[in-house]
This record gives C-alpha cells, structure tokens and sequence, in this order.
C-alpha cells in the first residue's frame, strides 16, 4: 500500500512553477493536499525502512534475511528518487 501511495506522489510531482489552484475539488487535491501529504508519506516510509531493519536483524533464517535486506534497499531507494522528484517543487515555494 505504501508503494503504490509512493508511485501516485511520483505521478503527481508538481512543476517548479505550480500555481495554487483552488477552483474545484481535483485542482486543490493536485497543488494543495499532495505537497502537503508528501512530508507526512516520506516520515511514515523511513519509519518503515526502520522496522524492516529490525525484523532483518532478528531473523534467523538467511533466506528472510536476504529478503529483508532486498525490501530495505529498495524502500531506501524509492525513498531517495521521491525526494529527487519533488525537489525543484519545494526550492521554488521556498525560495
């Protein structure tokens, strides 16, 4: 569920030059409700990539252990090319 929340906020990355639309309900979804989720989504993902690494940790059977560890990387990874993708968004509201 996490990932494909994850591939709707790569989707629906906004431009650099996004203006704030508040004329109906898709438009203020699309430039209001998911910048604003997407910090609360990228903390709830590390919190995630947190509990993989303790449930690798105590794992006893390596075939867990290398799943666990596919699972880290790849949740690390998403993590990173999401916060890739919308920073030029965020360097424009915040500059």
């Amino acid at each position: 569920m996490l990932i494909l929340l994850g591939f709707v906020f790569l989707i629906f990355a906004p431009d650099k030059d996004t203006e704030l639309l508040l004329e109906d309900a898709t438009s203020t979804i699309l430039t209001l409700g998911v910048p604003a989720t997407l910090p609360i989504y990228i903390m709830v993902l590390m919190f995630d990539i947190v509990m993989v690494i303790v449930k690798f940790s105590s794992t006893e059977s390596i075939y867990e252990a290398t799943f666990f560890k596919k699972v880290m990387l790849f949740e690390i990874g998403f993590t990173i090319l999401i916060i890739y993708t919308w920073i030029p968004y965020f360097s424009g509201v915040f500059n």
